[in-house]
C-alpha cells in the first residue's frame, strides 16, 4: 500500500493542524450542549451521543495535552465525573435491552416475571441516573469552563502565552508515542486470550482487555481530530482501530453482562436454572466475541503512524 507523500513545511500546515483539532474539540462540546437537555428526557440516544463526544474530548485532551491550553484541575475532574456518569447510564441501557431480547426470544423460562421485574429494574435505573445528570445545572458550567479554557486559542494570548500551531511532523510524533501504547496492549491482549493463557485470574485477564480498549480508543479519535490534514494515512489507521474498539467493546459488555446476571440469583422469585441458562448464553455470546477479536488481531494491524504518514 502506497504512503502519503509529507505536505510542505508552510506556515499553513501548521494553522491547518490547529484549525482542525479546535474544530473538532468545538464540535464535541456542541454535541454536549446539544444533548445533554435530551439525556434530562432519559433520551437513550443523547446519552449515547453525549458519552462519544465525551470519549472524543477527553481523548484529544489527552492526545494533544501538549500543544493546547491548560484545562484547570477542577474542571479536569468535572469532565471525568460527567464521562463516568454517562458510561454508566449508557451500560445500563444496553445491558437491559439486550437482556429484553433474550427474554422474549423464549418461553421456557421458569420465572419470567421475577426476570422481566429485574431488567425493567435495570433499565429503571439507568432512566433515573440519565434524568439526574440532564436536569442537574452541573453539566452547564462544565462545558462552559471546558470551552473557555481550550477555545479560541487566540484568547490565551492576551494573557501573554504562545500561539501554538504544531507542524504536521509533530502531529505525527504526539501520534507515535499513542500508537507504541496501543501496540504494547495489544500484544498484550493476544497473549491473553491464547487458550494456554497465563492470565489465570478472570479479573486481571479483563483488565488488560480494557485497558486495550481505551488506548485504542485515544489513538483512534486523536487521529480522527487531525484526519482532515492527515489524508488517507489517517483512514488507514482510523478503520482497524474502530474494528479492534468495536470488538474490545462487546467483550467487555459481555463480561459486565456476566456480573449482572449473577447479581440476579440474589432477587426474589428468580429460578436458579433461569440465571444458569442466562449466565450459559452471556458466556457462548463472549467466547464468540474472543474469536472475532482473535482473528481481527491477526488481520487488522492498525499501521505505525510514522511509516503510514511519512512514507
Amino acid at each position: 500500500m502506497s504512503t502519503p507523500a509529507v505536505p510542505e513545511e508552510t506556515g499553513h500546515v501548521g494553522s491547518d493542524v490547529r484549525d482542525s483539532v479546535d474544530s473538532y474539540i468545538a464540535f464535541q462540546l456542541a454535541e454536549l450542549e446539544g444533548c445533554l437537555p435530551l439525556v434530562g428526557a432519559a433520551d437513550q440516544d443523547a446519552v449515547h451521543g453525549a458519552r462519544l463526544a465525551l470519549r472524543r474530548l477527553r481523548s484529544v485532551l489527552s492526545c494533544y495535552k501538549s500543544v493546547l491550553p491548560d484545562v484547570p484541575g477542577a474542571t479536569g475532574r468535572d469532565v471525568r465525573w460527567l464521562a463516568r456518569s454517562l458510561g454508566e447510564a449508557r451500560d445500563a441501557y444496553v445491558l437491559s435491552q439486550r437482556l429484553a431480547l433474550w427474554l422474549d426470544a423464549s418461553e421456557a423460562w421458569l420465572s419470567p416475571e421475577a426476570l422481566h421485574k429485574a431488567v425493567n429494574q435495570l433499565l429503571a435505573s439507568s432512566n433515573a441516573m440519565a434524568t439526574r445528570i440532564g436536569t442537574g445545572s452541573r453539566w452547564q458550567g462544565i462545558v462552559k469552563a471546558t470551552r473557555q479554557a481550550l477555545l479560541p486559542a487566540t484568547a490565551h494570548l492576551a494573557a501573554g502565552e504562545t500561539d501554538n500551531h504544531p507542524s504536521f511532523l509533530e502531529v505525527v510524533e504526539l501520534l507515535q508515542p499513542r500508537w507504541e501504547t496501543v501496540q504494547k496492549s495489544l500484544e498484550t491482549t493476544q497473549r491473553t486470550l491464547e487458550p494456554d493463557s497465563r492470565h489465570a485470574d478472570e479479573a486481571e485477564r479483563n483488565e488488560v482487555l480494557h485497558g486495550a480498549r481505551k488506548d485504542i480508543k485515544v489513538l483512534r479519535y486523536s487521529v480522527e481530530a487531525v484526519a482532515p490534514v492527515l489524508g488517507a494515512g489517517a483512514t488507514a489507521i482510523i478503520q482497524p482501530s474502530m474494528t479492534l474498539q468495536r470488538l474490545l467493546g462487546e467483550q467487555h459488555d459481555s463480561v459486565a453482562g456476566q456480573v449482572w446476571i449473577k447479581s440476579l440469583s440474589e432477587m426474589p422469585g428468580v429460578e436458579p436454572l433461569d440465571v444458569e441458562d442466562l449466565q450459559n448464553m452471556e458466556q457462548r455470546r463472549l467466547a464468540e466475541t474472543e474469536a472475532s477479536l482473535r482473528a481481527a488481531l491477526l488481520a487488522s494491524p492498525v499501521p505505525e503512524p510514522r511509516r503510514m504518514l511519512l512514507g
